[in-house]
């Protein structure tokens, strides 16, 4: 009887036990999908963070590379226009400074200009004052040749004409001999005079022997001209 009892308490134990662990797997089973969901959401949630973290990094890698690319830009579009400011800087300081110039070297070949003009037109009042003396003393002298003590011929056959020589001289005209007459053309120069080129002609047609005489009778073309001017 004890065994049979003890049997029959061990039997109960054992459902009991049995009992209890179907309750606590039934209760493990219906907890199962929370802890999974829990789980899951953790990880959900975890993985989301780890995403968001990498988007974000990768957001601001992104960012601090077009940041840099753009300040990179930034700066070589910076560098070309200052250079071109400097270049335009330099170019126009270079053109003052070219007109600067350009205006000072006017300034200084006016004012070399002006002083060569003053002292060439002091020269050239001089030469003509000396030249007027010159020719004034010329002519003077021309006309007193014939009274020089050293004029070879009688002043009064002497024939003053100026151009294109000035005398021409008739010596032996005061002669009664009718074959000591001859004839001289003389050109008078003072100092570092030279003969000009129709003086040249008539010395040289002279001395070729290019002289003539010529009788020209003018009644008949003035009778033609004024008919009865000389009735």
């Amino acid at each position: 009887m004890d065994l049979f009892l003890f049997v029959l308490l061990l039997l109960l134990a054992a459902m009991v036990a049995i009992i209890a662990l179907i309750y606590q797997f039934a209760s493990l089973k219906a907890r199962i999908p929370v802890m999974v969901q829990r789980e899951f959401n953790q990880w959900k949630g975890a993985a989301e963070f780890e995403m968001q973290e990498r988007i974000r990094a990768r957001v601001q890698e992104w960012r601090e590379r077009e940041t840099q690319t753009i300040l990179a830009e930034a700066q070589r579009d910076a560098l070309v226009e200052a250079h071109k400011l400097f270049k335009d800087w330099c170019e126009g300081e270079l053109e003052a400074v070219r007109k600067e110039q350009r205006e000072l070297a006017l300034r200084e070949a006016r004012n070399k200009l002006n002083e060569w003009m003053q002292e060439q037109e002091k020269n050239i009042r001089r030469d003509a004052v000396q030249r007027s003396q010159a020719v004034t003393t010329g002519k003077v002298v021309e006309h007193l040749v014939p009274y020089l003590p050293n004029f070879n011929y009688n002043p009064k056959d002497a024939r003053f004409i100026g151009s294109p020589v000035d005398f021409v001289v008739f010596d032996g005209l005061n002669f009664d001999e009718d074959d000591q007459l001859s004839i001289v053309f003389i050109e008078i120069k003072t100092g570092m005079a030279t003969l000009t080129r129709r003086e040249r002609m008539v010395r040289d047609a002279i001395k070729a022997g290019r002289v003539k005489w010529v009788e020209w009778h003018a009644s008949n073309e003035l009778q033609q001209a004024a008919p009865g001017l000389f009735e």
